[in-house]
């Protein structure tokens, strides 16, 4: 029987046993994060945090005590490297920006400016009344004329204008709020 089968059974229990190996093992961890980091103490905060946020994770992949400093120190190792793989890919876009960034920020902005636009009309038809919805999606994005409109859903020619009158003077309404 192997020592973490012993407290597997409840939860306390291995809230204690989970508790007395951070005690053990969290200035060791601590320490070789501050070397891997050259002595950045945040950096270091974060890697200890995260290395023993994930052994709570994987407790019961653990084999054994003993085996628990060595795998400490390899989630220690790998949370670092995964942060300078972040760090070099983030350096590479910023370095990309500054050299493209007018034009391509510039190009982004309006088209999310668009997107974000297009987005919210879409919501406010999305809120209108249904046949003032319908006959507005027919007449702006469907490209009907009012008579089509009017045949379709069979209405008057009068009272498709008087929908999409509405339906713009809502637009504007809620545009310009």
């Amino acid at each position: 029987m192997k020592w973490f089968d012993k407290i597997t059974g409840s939860t306390r229990a291995r809230e204690r046993e989970f508790e007395k190996m951070y005690n053990l093992y969290a200035r060791k961890i601590y320490g070789f994060a501050i070397r891997l980091t050259g002595g950045d103490a945040y950096l270091s905060e974060e890697i200890l945090q995260t290395t023993f946020m994930r052994l709570w994770e994987h407790w019961d992949e653990l084999r054994d005590k003993e085996t628990a400093l060595t795998y400490l120190f390899s989630i220690a190792k790998n949370t670092f490297l995964n942060y300078c793989e972040h760090e070099t890919v983030h350096h590479i876009y910023e370095e990309y920006v500054l050299r493209h960034g007018d034009e391509a920020s510039e190009e982004s902005e309006q088209k999310q400016d668009a997107e974000s636009l297009e987005n919210y009309l879409k919501e406010i038809v999305e809120c209108m009344p249904p046949v003032r919805r319908k006959v507005f999606v027919m007449s702006r994005y469907e490209h009907k004329s009012n008579r089509e409109i009017a045949q379709a859903l069979q209405i008057s020619e009068k009272t498709v204008e008087v929908h999409i009158t509405l339906a713009l003077r809502e637009l504007r309404n809620r545009l310009n709020d």
